[in-house]
Order: structure tokens, then sequence, then C-alpha cells
């Protein structure tokens, strides 16, 4: 009778050792994680952009912006479902009132208004009413006031980490949006110089061939390389390569949010040296070459202004 072969368990041991390390090469490299934080931002990012736009058009005000923190709640729960869903306006009211915070802790600790979505939310505010900022354009003599909120959003919910703190490798899981008077949702801190959130294009005019007029209609306009948020508002708007974004009076998008944010996890600060920092606050400084605007093409007109916007991507 032959000698019948088999593996000892030395050998045995060795190939489990092997899968296992090939298995947890996988996991680590998927970050199933980052998807996740992705698809959470952009549907809330889509959820405040809609509930404010409709808002303000369908109130029959002169100034249809929440005059205090409890009216912006409001506002945002006639288009966004708790989940407690809350139908009627009186409770909708009563479970706004107060509902707000005033500072912007690492972590709120204030009760959020929950979302149907899974998500949890708190609005910050001065002292109940929106923050202003006025911007100034010395050149045009123009100045401009923005009033809004801030709304805070913790991506996942109860689960953790339960951080606003953003590392390279690891994405905080707690955001913040501006939300303002001019129609507009503004992503603020990281997820502006961090694609893992959202990507955007430059939105480039196109040109009638004969008379070199710009073409406004119809859906010819070029789009830039999927880039991150604040590339994209460089390129499109002009921002000086210095940080101060504030520079083209009638984009509501370049007004200088980050530094208006109180010294915190949301604010854009210094990081890691594999960005070669050169200063603190500043965007740049995430960039080993800072991003340029692109002249030829978003000012080919002869504007005094970029006629270039800047469209971010949806994700699905």
């Amino acid at each position: 009778m032959g000698i019948k072969k088999a593996f000892t368990l030395a050998e045995m041991m060795i190939v489990f050792i092997i899968i296992g390390i090939i298995i947890s090469l996988g996991v680590s490299s998927v970050k199933p994680w980052e998807k996740s934080y992705k698809f959470a931002y952009h549907r809330m990012y889509n959820a405040l952009s809609l509930a404010i736009y409709n808002h303000m058009v369908n109130t029959s005000d002169d100034d249809a912006f929440p005059k205090n923190a409890s009216l912006f709640c409001e506002a945002l729960l006639e288009y966004i479902n708790t989940s407690e869903h809350l139908t009627n306006a009186t409770d909708i009211k009563n479970y706004c009132s107060g509902r707000y915070i005033s500072t912007l802790p690492t972590y709120p600790e204030a009760d959020p208004i929950r979302p149907a979505n899974g998500t949890k939310l708190w609005i910050s505010s001065n002292s109940g009413k929106p923050y202003t900022m006025t911007v100034e354009q010395e050149a045009l003599k123009i100045t401009d006031t923005v009033r809004y909120y801030i709304v805070i959003v913790d991506l996942n919910g109860d689960k953790k980490p339960n951080t606003s703190k953003w590392k390279r490798d690891q994405m905080a899981d707690t955001v913040a949006f501006a939300v303002t008077d001019k129609y507009s949702v503004i992503p603020l801190g990281y997820p502006e110089v961090d694609s893992r959130y959202l990507e955007a294009n430059v939105v480039y005019p196109s040109f009638d061939s004969n008379s070199g007029d710009e073409e406004t209609s119809g859906d010819d306009y070029r789009l830039s390389d999927a880039i991150t948020y604040y590339e994209a508002k460089v390129q499109a708007f002009d921002m000086d390569n210095n940080g101060d974004i504030d520079l083209v009076i009638n984009k509501i998008d370049t007004y200088d949010f980050n530094s208006k944010i109180p010294d915190s996890n949301y604010r854009v600060k210094h990081t890691d040296g594999s960005f070669k920092v050169k200063a603190k606050d500043n965007y740049n400084s995430h960039y080993e070459t800072a991003p340029t605007f692109d002249d030829q093409q978003c000012n080919a007109t002869g504007y005094d202004e970029p006629v270039c916007n800047v469209k971010i991507q949806d994700f699905h």
C-alpha cells in the first residue's frame, strides 16, 4: 500500500496566514466608509439646497430668508422629513423652538435634528440670529452683505467616530455647510480640498465660431476634469492664489466663509508634511502646486470678471 501524502499542520498554518494577509490588504484598500460618506455628503447637500430654494421661492415675503434659527429649522423641515415623521405645522414649530447652537464645538452635544436618512444635524447661529458677513470690492465700489446659518451634519448619525477632526487617513464624519440668503448651500472646511467627499468641474463658456459672442443656450458648455471643489473655484473665479476667495462680488461661493468660521475643526488648517505646508489657514497649503486661474478660457470675452462657473458633481 502506497503512502498517502498530505499537508502538515505547519504548511496549512502558513497558507492560512497568507490568505489572511491578502484579505486584510483588500479590505484596507477598498475603504467602504469613504463611499458611504460621499453618498451621505451629496445627499445632505442636495437636501439642504432643495429645502432652502423651495422655501424662499414659495414664500410671499419680500425677505424670505428665515429671521431666526427656529424659523430656519421650520423652513428645512418643510422639505426634509425627520425620523419623528413630523407633518403638522404646529408639531414642526414646537420641535424647532430653540433647537440651535450658538457655537461650533468639536462635536455638538445639543439635541440634534434627525433626518429620516440616518444623519444628524445641528443649526449653528449667532445667538439665534443668522450670521452676517460684509464683503467689499473696492475697485468696483460694491459692498454686499450675506446672511447665513451654518448647518453641522454627522454623516453617519450615531455611528462612530463622531468627530469633526479631519486626518489624511481618516475622514471626519461631522461636516459643515453654510446655507445663505442667496439661495445657496456652500460646502465648508476639508470637503473643499478632499475629493473623497465631493468633486467639481469648471464650466467653461462656449463661443459662436462666427461672431465670437458667448453662447448661453443649450448644453454645449465644456467641463474641466473632475477636481476638488476648491481647485474648481480657483480656476473659475481667480482667487489670487492666497486663500482670499472674496474677490468676485457676484459669486456667492467665492466668499471667504472659511475665515469666518471660529477656530475649530471645521476650519481648514495646516496639515502634515505630505502637503508641503507653508502657512496655516491657507487652502493652497494643501497643494504642492497651487491652483491657478485659467485666464485664456475663463476670461476670453475680455470681461472684467470671469465667465466660468463651478458645477459640483452629483453622486449616486
